[in-house]
């Protein structure tokens, strides 16, 4: 829901309970009051008339219409004051009225007086009150409603403006957000907070992105030199075995150390979002083009391997980043798989599953598995412990799900699409 409409529904809805309570509660105050005024006035009445019983006899008494009635005797209660509706023959209606009854006593004759007082132009008065006062609060509510309009239109423009400059926006683009200053005070502040803050982080990700691959340039090349010099020793003579120990083991820590660096600028580049060449990939074909390079070491280890697929998933992504992924997962399989074991692969139409038979048949620690640098079993001795973190953030870069299951004595590794 948008603001403004959240906005909106709160204004209006407290306007509706406004006006659903106030106008009968308005109505019954103004119909108290009118009684109210109208009692006084039957009470002046009547003191009147006990004034000129004591000066005449009811006989006597003249009244000019038929709301005065006096008669000998006596009600049975000293005084009532109601409401009733009585018909009137000459309007042929039936007319609310105010009526007081009360007993008195005048030159020692007991009297019982009746007064009565039409209400129909109080109630008539008070109708119109009523009927303006809601009107003037629908006419509320409209004004409202058209202000709710007026600002979504005019004052809130700017700030969607500003939110769609933000959707289209991308980091790795080289451009900036340049949002302009608008006339409201709060708005225009937003924007040039956001326009310093893209700005910061745009040098902040263009620093990172120079590192990146200032330090893939700088790191590789003194490893390659260290490779070439270890290449040379091993052809240089006389070499005693102690020597050759110490260059094989100088060769495997320079090679684990260009692999990790490669690793680690990888992960770099994934979190920078520097692969942005998204396009559909077809995930069995590219399996089969990744499987052509491990077949020789599923020979070498005896390792059946078993392919079903019913439906291959097309992704986008970026067609670099999925070769990673499920080479990676491929590889794995292979380090944790034991000679004439089975490796399993089922591709759907919407993931991608791996699994193969467990060396000690145990589980692994989920907890540890997909964090980096974190290795388990022996079987992984040559590994840098960054693979399964690789594919970890590739798949959160493209929203996927990828999972670990110990079953049937086999490790099953699934990455939903």
């Amino acid at each position: 829901m948008k603001l403004t409409k959240h906005i909106a529904l709160r204004y209006i809805g407290m306007t509706s309970i406004v006006l659903i309570i106030s106008v009968p509660v308005f109505y019954f105050i103004l119909q108290r009051i009118m009684w109210n005024n109208i009692d006084e006035d039957l009470q002046s009445q009547r003191h009147w008339i006990e004034n000129q019983l004591q000066k005449t006899s009811p006989e006597n008494f003249v009244s000019f219409n038929n709301n005065i009635l006096i008669r000998r005797g006596q009600f049975s209660k000293n005084e009532r004051l109601s409401t009733e509706k009585l018909y009137v023959s000459y309007d042929n209606e039936i007319v609310p009225y105010r009526i007081i009854e009360f007993n008195t006593t005048a030159n020692g004759e007991k009297y019982a007086v009746r007064i009565q007082k039409s209400l129909i132009e109080s109630e008539d008065i008070l109708r119109a009150i009523v009927t303006m006062q809601l009107s003037v609060l629908l006419i509320l509510l409209a004004v409202l409603v058209l202000i709710n309009r007026n600002l979504n239109h005019n004052v809130w423009k700017p700030f969607y403006k500003t939110l769609d400059a933000l959707k289209k926006y991308r980091i790795d683009r080289d451009e900036f957000i340049n949002l302009p200053n608008v006339p409201i005070n709060e708005l225009n502040d937003l924007n040039q907070s956001l326009n310093e803050l893209t700005k910061h982080n745009r040098e902040i990700f263009t620093a990172q992105k120079e590192f990146t691959e200032n330090a893939s340039h700088e790191l590789q090349t003194p490893l390659a030199i260290i490779q070439s010099n270890l290449d040379l020793l091993w052809q240089t003579s006389p070499l005693s075995k102690e020597q050759a120990n110490l260059i094989q083991n100088l060769t495997e820590n320079n090679i684990r150390i260009s692999n990790l660096n490669k690793s680690l600028l990888l992960l770099a580049k994934i979190d920078n979002k520097q692969f942005t060449d998204v396009k559909p990939v077809d995930i069995a074909l590219l399996t089969e083009k990744i499987m052509s390079r491990f077949c020789e070491s599923f020979v070498q280890s005896n390792i059946t391997l078993s392919q079903q697929t019913s439906l291959s998933a097309t992704v986008f992504a970026d067609e670099t980043l999925m070769e990673i992924l499920i080479s990676n997962l491929i590889s794995n399989t292979l380090r944790y798989t034991p000679t004439n074991g089975t490796v399993d692969i089922n591709i759907t139409h919407d993931s991608f599953k791996i699994g193969n038979t467990a060396i000690n048949s145990k589980p692994l620690d989920s907890r540890k598995l997909f964090r980096r640098f974190q290795k388990q079993g022996e079987s992984t001795k040559n590994s840098i412990g960054v693979g399964l973190e690789i594919c970890r953030r590739i798949c959160i870069q493209y929203g996927f799900d990828i999972q670990y299951k110990f079953s049937e004595g086999k490790h099953w590794f699934e990455v939903k699409f």
